[in-house]
């Protein structure tokens, strides 16, 4: 319990609501990385497929 004699002279602020953190460049590079990477594969094996029958 906060001393009331204390919450008188000192208004207490309520806390912010956390904002959310914005990812750094070199996650969403790395999830374009990855995302490229699966959608060649993706390419790849659809044109294997198509080549093979």
């Amino acid at each position: 319990m906060p001393d009331p004699h204390c919450s008188s002279c000192c208004p207490v602020e309520p806390p912010k609501p956390e904002a959310p953190v914005p990812w750094p460049i070199g996650a969403l590079l790395c999830l374009a990385v990855v995302g490229g990477a699966v959608a060649g594969l993706y390419v790849l094996v659809m044109w294997a497929a198509s080549s093979l029958f």
